[in-house]
């Protein structure tokens, strides 16, 4: 397993690039309604991160440096994505209501609240819960990739496709360092395993449910990912947390995924259709999503992005370098 360098990560970071978008390009184009609901739905994800990293900073994570550092650009990397999405939707014509962040916020469910309280007791009372926490980031930044692949291969947008692939590029960096802290805290560990297996079994949900409402992530399952084809980068991303030691079982997101995107077409049929429809099919670009995330032509030679075997330590010689 390479190390990941967080002073080359540091050096790397920043806001997602958006000042030279051809936003007369994305005006006259548009934004489907569908793609706006997506769109809104990753973008209050994305703000509210600092929500999740309040849990994240909780016990024993808060006493290691390398941790606290990595979050404090992940937090606002994170919050310009969000920010970058709204100001897209916004030149689309889509804006949001002045007060929306403030109204997402309150409307946060009871679940996420009673989570957060005993995901700080459990922190608080062993380092080992450390672990629960970076699988449980390598896990959503590997979904967020996901959907924002989804939507890129089908968006008519091209403004919108080229900011969502800026975004994905910084979610692999994301994903690299969660990967990497939760690896080396598993291998050897059996007890730590059996923690961290315990409360994704228990505990774990798709990324965004408290904070943007089930509904919507039933109605973007239902839209991008309601059959198998459409499920593929989900199984791949299951893949590489299979590769996280005493994670081989796992293969809940998928499964949330299918299930949530089953019973909402069911309800709405009609809706989904139209979504569907209104998306168009996919395009030819049938890559991986780990190839998807490794294509960076625009970035430096050493930008970070190592996306892991799932049955390999070791990095392969087309793999970008992890910080090194």
């Amino acid at each position: 397993m390479p190390e990941f360098h967080i002073e080359r990560f540091l050096e790397l970071s920043g806001a997602v690039q958006f000042d030279d978008l051809d936003l007369d390009l994305c005006r006259k184009i548009g934004i489907t309604d569908a793609e706006e609901r997506i769109l809104r739905y990753m973008g209050d994800t994305e703000t509210h991160t600092v929500l999740y990293m309040r849990d994240l900073l909780a016990g024993h994570s808060a006493a290691d440096e390398e941790i606290i550092t990595f979050l404090s650009v992940w937090v606002y990397e994170e919050l310009h994505h969000g920010r970058a999405l709204a100001k897209l939707l916004a030149a689309a014509g889509r804006a949001g209501t002045p007060d929306h962040y403030t109204q997402v916020t309150r409307g946060a469910s009871f679940r996420e609240t009673i989570d957060a309280v005993l995901g700080h007791l459990a922190a608080s009372l062993t380092p080992r819960f450390i672990a629960v926490h970076m699988a449980w980031g390598a896990i959503n930044e590997l979904t967020a990739a996901a959907a924002y692949q989804a939507v890129e291969r089908r968006t008519g947008n091209p403004v919108l496709s080229k900011l969502l692939n800026r975004i994905m590029r910084q979610e692999r960096k994301h994903f690299s360092f969660y990967y990497q802290q939760a690896h080396k805290r598993l291998e050897g560990e059996p007890r730590t395993q059996a923690l961290v297996s315990f409360a994704l079994r228990n505990m774990w949900r798709v990324v965004g449910t408290g904070v943007s409402g089930e509904e919507n992530l039933a109605f973007i399952a239902a839209v991008h990912f309601g059959d198998e084809e459409g499920r593929r980068p989900l199984r791949e991303a299951e893949q590489k947390i299979q590769g996280l030691p005493g994670l081989e079982w796992f293969d809940l997101l998928s499964k949330a995924v299918a299930k949530l995107a089953e019973d909402y077409t069911r309800a709405h049929p009609e809706e989904v259709a139209k979504a569907r429809s209104e998306l168009g099919r996919w395009s030819s670009d049938t890559r991986s999503l780990e190839a998807i995330l490794r294509d960076d032509d625009e970035a430096p030679q050493n930008e970070p992005g190592f996306i892991p075997e799932a049955s390999s330590a070791s990095v392969t010689a087309n793999q970008p370098a992890s910080l090194a």
